[in-house]
């Protein structure tokens, strides 16, 4: 278990940066696939995504760019990693399972899931880690139809098996 506590700093502008990431979706419509009764508000989600987003840059010394996209986001989302280059971080609340794309697969890409410890989101637990590719091919079907897995967080490795790759 990997605990990362965010100076207020950090906290200040992760949460910006969800804040800044809410608004550039206000106009957008939900995924066929949402089911808002089981889902947080979208405020605090992507509050919750930039917590973990930079607990994992501060754990593995990467560059956190808090990038904001608005209009065409899976575009860029497609081209760009959450943390450094190479990695990809996922926040999970209530589950024991999170959602792999298949469009990441193929590029060498790490999956990071991270969850928040406390209520004011100053705290991050870091679960593990895994290479995207084994975590799309250890997947199970998704609950969101499509080009999509979810893999269990038991699959994943612990943050002291990860050597620290440029």
């Amino acid at each position: 278990m990997t605990i990362v506590k965010l100076e207020p700093w950090e906290w200040v502008h992760a949460l910006s940066v969800g804040a800044r990431r809410h608004e550039a979706n206000w106009n957008s419509k939900d995924a066929a696939h949402y089911d808002r009764r089981g889902m947080e508000d979208d405020r605090t989600s992507q509050a919750r995504a930039c917590v973990c987003e930079l607990a994992v840059a501060k754990k593995t010394n990467r560059y956190w760019s808090g990038s904001v996209w608005y209009s065409g986001h899976n575009q860029n989302k497609k081209k760009h990693a959450d943390v450094g280059h190479k990695f990809e971080v996922k926040h999970v609340r209530t589950k024991n399972f999170t959602r792999v794309d298949k469009h990441m697969t193929g590029k060498g890409m790490y999956l990071f899931v991270a969850k928040t410890l406390d209520e004011e989101l100053k705290t991050v637990e870091i679960l593990g880690w895994i290479e995207y590719d084994a975590a799309w091919e250890l997947g199970t079907e998704s609950q969101y139809k499509g080009n999509c897995r979810d893999i269990h967080i038991k699959h994943l490795k612990s943050l002291d098996d990860f050597e620290i790759r440029a």
